[in-house]
């Protein structure tokens, strides 16, 4: 009981402050702003930059003596290689494609040109399609008009449908049952690290204040260390999660994917709410437990700052986890425990039947006994840490509080 009045009284407390208000709506839609005034003048670059090429003035050489009549009056025909580029600015012509003598055997077309390069442009090929064309129909002008006309296009769009087997049983599936799953993972992934970030700074902060306030001596004549924590948990973790809902409405974006997830795959959207509880409860109990023996934000920054590095590391790698859901990697990653919750989302949201269940029933066993065994030792650790001020304690001390 007493713990819910410390997360009631944290929770009207925190979202009442100014700078909350401020962090919540402001910084989305000052990031908001940002991103699409950037986007906006991307858009335009990369406009100007590609209409550059597919405006330019053309020219050719043929050396292999395949080309007839182009099919434009503005094209202009040069005799060799040494007349283009002496001609080229003359004539204002841009790009200059020079057929080589060998281009039958090695396919290469040269290419010359007086626009300058850029960053939007750099992979991009400067044999205009309409070029490439009128290539292909010099080739096989002697072809039936249909057999040019599929060279062209020799494989109309498709979607390809995927055989997954799993039992013995083989099943049929399509692309977008893959982006469909891949989105409620991807989204539960974001979305609980974020939530650990956001939350375990409140955690930290409104810890670190009342220890340097010296208000802990008081409040721990009221209430127990475990309530204290129980509630500074669920009420500063409710602070971070609120916080986290609000910009997902306000980006749409991360609640439609919810949404969809929840009415697409139930039980997806269940096994990763399952997740990511776990998780949140293992980082909250962790950071609340080491951040206690820090003096000041300071020193309980940088004691938890294994802890969040760890977090983070699947984000650098949840690349490699979609490409490869059942790679060694993605298996090692699964029985870390700081881990377990955001590996195994991403893992069985890509590739449900290629996951075996014994995997996914360890995975949540390993990560209830870990969180278990975190929240005690953190409570230890809380415990002592509430009140330790003006040094940093040994690691021979912290030993034995955690087995005392």
């Amino acid at each position: 009981m007493k713990a819910l009045i410390v997360a009631r009284h944290e929770f009207s407390t925190s979202v009442k402050r100014w700078s909350f208000l401020l962090v919540t709506f402001g910084l989305p839609l000052f990031l908001l702003g940002v991103m699409g005034t950037s986007l906006l003048l991307q858009k335009e670059s990369m406009e100007e930059a590609s209409a550059r090429i597919s405006q330019a003035k053309l020219g050719f050489v043929d050396e292999a003596g395949l080309l007839t009549e182009p099919p434009r009056d503005t094209w202009v025909r040069y005799s060799s290689r040494e007349e283009a580029k002496s001609r080229m600015r003359k004539d204002h012509v841009q790009i200059v494609a020079v057929v080589p003598a060998d281009y039958l055997s090695d396919g290469r077309v040269d290419v010359y040109s007086t626009i300058a390069p850029s960053l939007f442009t750099l992979n991009e090929s400067l044999v205009h399609p309409e070029f490439r064309d009128y290539l292909l129909s010099c080739i096989l002008r002697e072809e039936d008009p249909r057999r040019l006309a599929r060279a062209k296009e020799p494989v109309a769009a498709t979607v390809p449908v995927y055989l997954a087997e799993r039992d013995g049983v083989s099943r049929e599936e399509r692309p977008e049952d893959y982006l469909q799953r891949m989105i409620s993972g991807v989204t539960f992934f974001f979305l609980l690290f974020i939530s650990i970030s956001v939350s375990g700074g409140y955690l930290i902060q409104g810890m670190a204040d009342e220890k340097e306030n010296r208000v802990m001596e008081m409040v721990i004549s009221s209430v127990t260390p475990e309530q204290l924590m129980t509630g500074k948990l669920i009420g500063l973790g409710a602070v971070g999660l609120l916080q986290v809902a609000i910009w997902s409405l306000m980006g749409t974006g991360t609640a439609l994917g919810l949404a969809m997830s929840f009415a697409i795959n139930p039980p997806l959207f269940l096994f990763c709410a399952i997740f990511y509880l776990l998780g949140y409860l293992l980082y909250g109990g962790l950071l609340l437990g080491i951040g206690s023996l820090g003096s000041n934000q300071r020193e309980s920054t940088q004691f938890t700052w294994f802890i969040s590095v760890t977090v983070m590391s699947p984000v650098f790698l949840w690349v490699s986890i979609l490409s490869s859901p059942q790679s060694t990697l993605a298996r090692v990653l699964t029985y870390i425990p700081l881990t377990t919750p955001t590996t195994m989302m991403l893992r069985y949201s890509v590739d449900p039947i290629g996951t075996p269940w014994w995997e996914i029933v360890l995975s949540i066993a390993l990560l209830i006994a870990s969180t278990v065994l975190a929240i005690r030792a953190a409570a230890k650790l809380y415990r002592v840490g509430l009140l330790l001020y003006g040094k940093r304690p040994a690691l021979k001390e912290v030993w034995r509080w955690l087995w005392a």
